[in-house]
């Protein structure tokens, strides 16, 4: 390694407060020479905020400033098996989460080609984060540290905020909240999140409403559990990834996807965020929906199990797990025939409903009404089979 790269940091790079001030900081009070900042794009970067994010980076001092396009690798490796499982913990998407091992990862391989041995990240020592960009370094690094200065040195955020204005440089009006936005939602903190009955208020929400919002179906085609194909009253979409887009776009102007989440960290602590999930809302639906329709009740509710599994291996930086690969091969073939259209009735704030055409649909099934008849079985084989699911509770009944 060269004198030059012993002094030089990779700074993963958000533009978000904490990263921007990590810049100067990390300059003054590491002994840097260089500081290069590297954005990973996990598909939520369109070339407006791109070029947003390298001006910041541009503004707080970085030498250099790389973008690397990840969308396709996250959809790839984690958003199409979450989508499969229809994955939530406590019902939180993995919005935000999700994304930090791509974008880790694809930091700790850009250090590796520059030979930079430090790698510098915003995260702080209560959260989850640290745990996914360090396991990731210690895995993957081969002799890079990886370092998070906030945890190290128990900055807040208003040290922040005054670290940056005394060197002239602009602080957002909006650094009352925290916003993590990415593909697959965005998670929102202030002062209202870190108490139980805080409520943020309606500016707060990272996605304003828009005054012409109004009902409207969209129809989304799913190939194997994938999404591959969006029609909508302006035209249609395809490919899974530009689906996604212009599903959280259309969620996000209409207010779907508004919640709060309280969740335990890997070090125990408790933390709650409001997030913003319309895509991973829209999609697990309509995606739950047609499984119902084409599914066994038994594959249904075991693979329940698979994607909980799934979702705490992801959730909490087990990637490099074998058993994650297992996972994903089940959750790959339970999808053989969740393959159809779902048309998705939309609302202002609310999905309400989903209708499915599938050719696999069992509730179509040659023969057979639920709730009417079936042409397989008639009145006596029911009544058999009725006396016959009794049975065993009966005889426990009798010796009560």
């Amino acid at each position: 390694m060269s004198d030059t790269n012993s002094k030089t940091a990779v700074v993963a790079f958000s533009g978000g407060l904490d990263t921007s001030m990590l810049v100067p900081y990390m300059r003054e009070n590491y002994n840097l020479d260089k500081v290069i900042t590297c954005v990973v794009d996990t598909g939520s970067m369109d070339t407006k905020i791109q070029k947003q994010v390298e001006m910041r980076a541009d503004e707080v001092g970085a030498d250099e400033h790389v973008y690397i396009d990840a969308s396709q690798a996250f959809y790839d490796e984690i958003i199409k098996h979450l989508i499969f499982g229809n994955v939530s913990r406590d019902g939180y998407p993995l919005s935000v989460g999700s994304e930090r091992l791509i974008q880790a990862r694809e930091t700790i391989k850009f250090a590796h080609e520059r030979d930079v041995k430090l790698v510098a990240n915003g995260c702080t020592g209560a959260g989850n984060d640290q745990y996914r960009f360090d396991l990731v370094a210690y895995v993957m690094g081969n002799g890079i540290e990886s370092i998070a200065p906030v945890r190290e040195h128990n900055i807040k955020r208003e040290f922040s905020q005054n670290f940056l204005i005394e060197r002239g440089i602009s602080v957002a009006d909006k650094t009352k909240y925290s916003y993590n936005a990415g593909l697959w939602g965005v998670s929102i903190g202030g002062e209202e999140t870190h108490t139980s009955d805080g409520l943020i208020p309606e500016e707060a929400w990272y996605s304003q409403v828009s005054k012409d919002a109004k009902a409207q179906t969209i129809d989304i085609t799913f190939d194997k559990g994938e999404p591959v194909a969006l029609k909508t009253e302006n035209g249609e979409t395809v490919g899974a990834l530009a689906v996604i887009q212009e599903i959280a776009r259309i969620g996000s102007r209409m207010g779907i996807g508004r919640h709060y989440h309280l969740g335990t960290s890997i070090p125990g602590k408790k933390g709650r965020i409001a997030y913003e999930s319309p895509a991973a809302d829209i999609l697990y639906e309509a995606h739950r929906t047609l499984e119902k329709h084409v599914m066994t009740q038994s594959q249904i509710f075991f693979k329940q199990s698979i994607a909980n599994e799934f979702g705490k291996l992801i959730h909490e930086a087990g990637v490099f797990d074998p058993l994650i690969d297992d996972l994903r091969s089940y959750l790959e073939s339970s999808q053989r025939r969740v393959s159809g259209t779902c048309k998705v009735y939309l609302e202002p704030y609310a999905i309400k409903a989903v209708t499915v055409d599938s050719p696999f649909d069992l509730l179509g099934a040659e023969g057979s009404v639920y709730g009417e008849y079936s042409d397989f079985y008639d009145a006596r084989d029911a009544e058999g089979s009725s006396k016959l699911h009794a049975y065993e509770q009966l005889l426990f009944k009798q010796r009560a």
